[in-house]
């Protein structure tokens, strides 16, 4: 896939693939993908680049044109990521940090043998957790899942621990889940994530899944990790949570579930 770095304002155009430095990135040195949906720079240059939207919601500027027409933009898309997917290790991905193609979960079955008591006592308070009770943990995975694939895609890995005080994210893997699985190993795990995709998404992604998820497993500082890659979505994904269709996308680093009016005019611009 080559770029171009020709990126005067006369030389895009609303619909255009652009990979941009959001302004959320005070270091300057992210890169994301993805559609211009508004060029919001009005002269005819800025020195650190044109500023755009993006469909995800994100707004930055612009560091190079993506070469490739709108006919294959879709199919080179997912053959690019999944490339990436191969020859890039989750060690890898750990060291750039959460961002708008990167989420980490400390476990994704960590509600499953949830009492009652144990919802209603659990601190902090989460809305999800009462209304899906032991799935809750489950949901939350396919929220991210969903929200990668109808964005730019990305990988959630699971195994690590948020620290919200900004020390280091801590490495804790995912061995301890193996005890609340049937098959109580790492194949065990695969199948678990598998039937939760069968369960929470749309025939159309698990019935074509290699072409979507990609989900593979790593050793890092004596830790097992489970890295879930999803591609960009060519559909609208919706999630059916309690018989209800659920939308999900990714705005920078967090997943954001839209909503009425939002849900057509995201869909209008991002599905064409």
């Amino acid at each position: 896939m080559n770029s171009n770095r020709n990126t005067t304002p006369k030389n895009l155009r609303i619909g255009m693939h652009v990979e941009i430095n959001p302004q959320a990135d005070r270091t300057r040195k992210k890169i994301v993908q993805g559609i211009i949906t508004e060029i919001l720079t009005k002269s005819k240059g800025h020195p650190h680049g044109v500023l755009v939207l993006l469909e995800s919601g994100e707004k930055g500027r612009v560091k190079a044109i993506i070469d490739q027409s709108d006919k294959n933009r879709t199919v080179e898309h997912k053959a690019s990521t999944k490339e990436k997917v191969a020859r890039t290790t989750l060690n890898e991905y750990i060291k750039e940090g959460e961002n708008h193609h990167i989420e980490y979960k400390s476990s994704a079955l960590w509600s499953v043998k949830f009492t009652n008591d144990d919802i209603k006592s659990h601190k902090p308070q989460s809305s999800d957790l009462h209304t899906y009770g032991k799935n809750t943990s489950k949901v939350i995975i396919a929220k991210a899942l969903a929200g990668f694939l109808n964005t730019d895609g990305g990988t959630l890995i699971i195994g690590i621990k948020e620290n919200k005080n900004n020390d280091e994210d801590e490495l804790i893997g995912i061995e301890t889940e193996y005890a609340n699985l049937k098959d109580q190993c790492q194949d065990g795990y695969r199948r678990m994530l598998v039937d939760l995709i069968k369960d929470y998404f749309p025939a159309d992604i698990f019935n074509h899944l290699n072409q979507y998820i990609q989900i593979k497993f790593e050793e890092v500082k004596g830790n097992v990790i489970c890295g879930i890659t999803a591609v960009r979505s060519d559909q609208r994904v919706f999630l059916k949570l309690k018989a209800t269709d659920h939308f999900y996308i990714r705005t920078d680093a967090s997943t954001r579930e839209l909503h009425g009016e939002e849900i057509l005019d995201y869909c209008i611009k991002r599905f064409k």
